[in-house]
């Protein structure tokens, strides 16, 4: 019998599996409860926190491609979630917000944000959780710091 792949035995692949089994969950739960995705459950959540919002810096702000932000987000003004109006100082701009009905969908998903999160939480004792969190915030600080390193072209 050939032996495991090499990958197995990783804590990165172990924090990884894990992470995926999480997003997977999450993804369909908020799919069949709420009919939205992850990605525009996050935008929501986003445009709440930063209201009034322009794209520019919702993409900053999430790191993420500002081609997919924005369809995500044309899709949910689409859907009537966001509302899009004329920017206060940049003609060339228009802000973001939540609309009455992006306000009533994100109280929708954080209650079931939270639903979940007591479940994952009711497997491990106050103790554990704790020490989870903190391990992942000490394993993702070394991360980020790896990740300079190589674009800084260094090795570790």
């Amino acid at each position: 019998m050939p032996a495991a792949p090499a990958f197995l035995p990783l804590l990165s692949y172990e924090v990884n599996s894990t992470s995926d089994a999480l997003r997977r969950s999450a993804a369909l739960r908020f799919r069949r409860e709420h009919d939205v995705s992850l990605m525009e459950w996050r935008t929501l959540a986003l445009v709440e926190h930063l209201q009034p919002v322009t794209l520019r810096a919702l993409t900053d702000y999430s790191s993420t491609d500002k081609a997919q932000i924005s369809r995500i987000v044309s899709a949910l003004v689409e859907r009537g979630l966001i509302e899009r109006s004329a920017h206060s100082s940049d003609a060339r701009s228009a802000q973001l917000a939540l609309s009455a009905e992006g306000r009533a969908k994100i109280k929708a998903l954080a209650r079931t944000a939270r639903s979940r999160d007591r479940v994952f939480r009711a497997v491990l004792d106050e103790g554990e959780a704790e020490q989870l969190v903190a391990a992942l915030h000490k394993l993702k600080a070394r991360a980020l710091v790896l990740i300079e390193e190589e674009e800084a072209g260094g090795r570790s």
